[in-house]
């Protein structure tokens, strides 16, 4: 091998870090004063630090020790310190008792712990992100062909420093089993109520208890059947309204809802919302024939629609690192509380496996929408085509119809399959029959609901439900 091929392949940065991404100074300014006054700083310090926040080795050591020791309600002082670390094997490692006789001799007040703890706070933040533009340009070394992966590692690699929380504290098991207490009497309170976002459909509702954030949610069909109608129908029980548990009450607006449309135009998408909102024909919408009643209540509606929290991309051909960009951004910007992608096999992965596997990329991009509900904590509902086996002896379909399906079963906490029920008699456009099989739910049971799909007004209803 070559000398060149063999520097190339060298990791970036192996050079010490530069002073200005420590303070030495700052972290003995924190140890002396939890060596001199533990009961007045010891709290505030283990709030908001952790050993990984010192850069000195030793440092971190001696702070690792502290939390231990106060765990174990031991004092701490020089003394004690100096002994914890003897019998620990660690005071040569440390350098004790020198070291310690250094941070008492050269403490100032721990009046400024606060301004010590930021300083080292802030220090370890900045080494952070130095350790990810270090990644970020080793990355684009290994993958110069792969522009779009290297881009969603920035990305996602600056979006972690960013949202770094660099405050960690052991939390006690009595903690815990409160919250846990807290969240079993909120369950009994809220008794037959949701706890996730509204599904708008009564059985569904009861089946879930709305999404859950984290989830993949992949509703299935054939084309043509109404993935876009029912996904449209989602978004617009989601943002519609949402649960106050103050309140005790469903209050507007709702939940904001993201909305990533790979086949149909925005414009498309909200001539739907508009016609299933007002209860209008999208037909004669299109065609021109709305009265002026119709078309003033269009109107109404559209100013009202204008603080509905739903935020639209229609960008077609994307792959699957530049939708996740996407979607952490919509979060950031408008606080996206669920996001529905219509539909998953219009995404595109570009990594060289990928270009020669359909399978591999439909798994990559699975992967890669499971990885973001769970990043960005929201749950995601993905639109997916079934197979045209469903077609074969008019099958209903089932989890092995799903196209390319190993992946995005596994992948996927609910699976949802939408199919029309065939009738011997022609149902009125208003009333046409389907059922939603609840094929898979990680955490719940499963079953088929009964819905109906509103030709007419492109939305699906709970079917009307008769007393007796």
């Amino acid at each position: 091998m070559s000398r060149a091929k063999a520097v190339a392949k060298e990791p970036l940065y192996h050079a010490p870090l530069p002073a200005i991404l420590y303070s030495a100074e700052a972290e003995r300014a924190v140890l002396g004063s939890l060596l001199l006054h533990p009961d007045l700083v010891l709290n505030q310090a283990f709030e908001s630090l952790s050993s990984e926040d010192f850069f000195v080795p030793a440092h971190r050591i001696l702070f690792d020790l502290f939390r231990t020791m106060d765990a174990r309600h031991q004092a701490i002082d020089v003394l004690t310190v100096h002994q914890s670390l003897v019998d620990s094997n660690l005071a040569a490692e440390v350098g004790s008792p020198a070291i310690l006789a250094e941070l008492t001799a050269s403490f100032s007040s721990h009046l400024n712990i606060g301004t010590y703890l930021q300083l080292v706070k802030d220090k370890s933040l900045l080494r952070h992100l130095h350790r990810a533009c270090s990644s970020i340009v080793q990355r684009i070394i290994d993958e110069p062909q792969s522009t779009s992966a290297v881009l969603d590692h920035a990305e996602r690699e600056i979006f972690r420093v960013t949202n770094l929380s660099l405050t960690r504290s052991t939390v006690p098991v009595s903690v815990e089993l409160r919250r846990a207490l807290d969240l079993i009497d909120s369950f009994h309170q809220r008794k037959g109520k949701l706890f996730g976002i509204p599904t708008g459909f009564y059985e569904l509702d009861g089946l879930t208890t709305g999404w859950q954030k984290g989830d993949m949610i992949v509703l299935a069909a054939r084309p043509g059947v109404g993935k876009t109608a029912l996904g449209l129908s989602l978004a617009r029980q989601a943002i519609r309204q949402r649960y106050d548990v103050e309140k005790d009450a469903w209050v507007q607006p709702g939940h904001p809802v993201g909305f990533f449309s790979l086949e149909m135009t925005n414009a498309q998408i909200m001539l739907r919302l508009l016609a299933s909102v007002a209860s209008e024909s999208l037909h004669k919408i299109r065609r021109g024939e709305l009265d002026d009643s119709a078309l003033e209540k269009l109107r109404r509606i559209s100013a009202d629609a204008q603080e509905w929290p739903l935020y639209l991309d229609d960008s077609s051909g994307l792959t699957i690192h530049q939708l996740r960009a996407k979607a952490r951004r919509m979060k950031d910007q408008y606080k996206i509380e669920l996001l529905i992608v219509d539909y998953l096999q219009l995404l595109r992965s570009d990594s060289p496996q990928a270009r020669e596997n359909r399978q591999v990329e439909i798994a990559e991009i699975s992967r890669g929408l499971k990885g973001l509900a769970k990043e960005l904590d929201i749950p995601v509902i993905v639109l997916a085509q079934l197979n045209r086996r469903v077609e074969e002896g008019k099958a209903e379909p089932a989890l092995h119809h799903l196209r390319e399906s190993g992946a995005i079963e596994q992948d996927a906490d609910v699976v949802l399959l939408l199919h029309r029920l065939d009738s011997e008699e022609e149902s009125p456009p208003t009333e046409i029959p389907y059922f939603l099989h609840v094929a898979k739910q990680r955490n719940g049971p499963t079953d088929k609901i009964a819905i109906r799909f509103n030709a007419l007004y492109t939305r699906f209803e709970d079917p009307v439900r008769h007393n007796g």
